[in-house]
Parts: structure tokens; sequence; C-alpha cells
């Protein structure tokens, strides 16, 4: 045990953490889109060959609150992962950084919320940003078209604490990564990474 305990300790010398909001730029929406219950449920069903039961009525408002990702204080939220999925990303526009030794060099964390999977989507001052309902439509396999119902908030900001390893990437090199990623990766649906190319999700750092 303590072997194991002086292992941990020194992996973690030298480590620095940074904390940062990150809030939405002018005009760019943030729009979520979680993997809901009943579409796991049916693809349980498949994979245990069930037999299909005939297709409900659809219920916009139900699919639009299964869409939102909800931690246990019932704050709506974004998955932290897409944070730092989008720092990682935006290693492609730098030389001296691969997304490889960034997937080792940094970790993601609510300040809201330490420890979850989820951070809280807030408005700019600081209180629970509550999502409404769009309507979009999307193309589902090759040629179907078909509508979604999401969650959008127009005023957004995301409170992250980022542990990171100096040895691999320094803090000015950090902070010039969330601004790439802010510029041109963004978070979620509709980001400028993907072939839809929306624009939405792209974010900055609040200053003070």
């Amino acid at each position: 045990m303590a072997k194991t305990q002086a292992t941990q300790n020194t992996a973690e010398i030298g480590i620095q953490s940074l904390e940062v909001t990150l809030r939405g730029r002018n005009g760019s929406r943030l729009v979520i889109h979680a993997f809901a219950e009943k579409a796991k449920q049916e693809i349980r069903d498949k994979q245990q060959k069930k037999a299909k039961k005939a297709k409900e009525e659809r219920d916009p408002e139900a699919e639009f609150r299964a869409a939102r990702y909800v931690d246990e204080q019932g704050r709506e939220c974004a998955p932290i992962t897409a944070i730092k999925k989008s720092i990682i990303t935006a290693a492609t526009a730098f030389d001296d950084l691969t997304k490889v030794g960034l997937r080792q060099a940094l970790f993601v964390d609510s300040v809201a919320s330490p420890g979850s999977d989820l951070v809280p989507i807030e408005k700019h001052d600081g209180t629970p940003a509550l999502g409404s309902m769009r309507e979009d439509a999307v193309t589902i396999g090759i040629n179907t078209r078909g509508l979604t119902y999401r969650p959008e908030y127009r005023e957004w900001q995301l409170r992250v604490r980022i542990e990171f390893n100096p040895r691999l990437v320094s803090r000015e090199q950090l902070l010039a990564l969330i601004d790439h990623a802010g510029w041109g990766v963004g978070i979620c649906e509709g980001r400028p990474e993907k072939t839809s190319a929306l624009g939405w999700g792209r974010l900055e750092r609040a200053q003070g």
C-alpha cells in the first residue's frame, strides 16, 4: 500500500491546475443531444433479437427532455469529455503538440461538480441555464430525412478546472489550445469541426 501511495505521489509531482470559464462566442448557441434511454433500449432489444414494437406516436417534448444531460441536482449540463476532446483536437493546429501526448497531459474537471462527468451549464451571471426546445431537420442513414428535438442555450458558460503536466504542455500552450478549440473546433452539436459546420458550440475564455 505504501509503495502504491508513493507511486501516485511521484506521478502528481509538478502537476499544475488552471480554472477557466468558457463562454459561448457571440451568436454561437450550444446545442446538446444526449443518448436517450429509449434509444439505448431499442438497441438492446435489437441485439437480443426481440420482436419489434409498433412505432409510438412521437412526443417532441419528451424527446427534447430526453436529449438533455441532467445531474443529480437537476441542473442541465454538458459532458465534460466534450471539452477535453475539443482541446485535444485543437492540437492538430500546433507543430509541437500531438493528440496522443495531450491525452496523457490533461485532466478536465467541473468546478461546480468536481469528480462528475458532467459540467453544469450556466448563464453569464452564474445562475443555471435552462434549454429551450429546437426542431431541426436531420439526415438519418443515407437518404432518409427526419426531425430531431434538442435543447439549445443562447447564453451559456461552463466553469472547468484543467490539471496539466507542464513537462508535456506549458500553461501558455494550454491557453493557446483552449483559444483555438473555442474558435475552430467547438463542442457538442453543429460544432465547426463537424461536416454540418453550423458554427454552434464555439466558445472563448471569459476575461476577469
